[in-house]
């Protein structure tokens, strides 16, 4: 008799809780914090985009430097100027930028500001001032691709 009483009391206690969870009335994980961005509606639905951001950014990657196709639909470049914060003008610099706040939020690595900038471009290119095709990386790269390839004769 008490094990059943105790079984069905666990059971009881167990649908509330989950009843209280699939109403999003309590959660035990606090969701991350994500500031406004800047662009009105994404390319592609939130969900999705939670998703398969990385493959689609990917996807572009190997379009961009085999193809030569650049500014399409999934650029990160484009990615950047809609989602960058308002107040800091990025999308790393605060614990609520966009990509850092659910980056952190999942314990995932954001590995793309490495070579690109974290705001949006002045200019044409949205490579990091270290690897901007003008700068010193661009320069050195130059003179090594001369020294590597084979001197004309006259």
């Amino acid at each position: 008799m008490k094990l059943r009483f105790l079984a069905l009391l666990l059971l009881a206690l167990g649908l509330s809780v989950h009843a209280a969870d699939q109403a999003g009335k309590t959660s035990r994980v606090p969701k991350p914090v994500i500031e406004a961005a800047k662009g009105g509606q994404c390319v592609e639905p939130a969900d999705d985009m939670r998703r398969n951001h990385m493959k689609y950014l990917q996807h572009q990657r190997d379009d961009t430097v085999h193809g030569g196709i650049r500014g399409a639909r999934h650029s990160l470049k484009a990615c950047i100027e809609c989602h960058a914060s308002p107040a800091t003008n990025s999308v790393t610099a605060a614990p609520t930028n966009f990509c850092i706040s659910c980056h952190s939020y999942t314990a995932v690595k954001v590995d793309c500001f490495g070579c690109h900038a974290t705001q949006p471009a002045k200019g044409a290119t949205s490579f990091h001032p270290l690897v901007h095709p003008t700068g010193a990386t661009a320069a050195l790269s130059r003179q090594m691709r001369q020294l590597a390839s084979p001197h004309k004769q006259p």
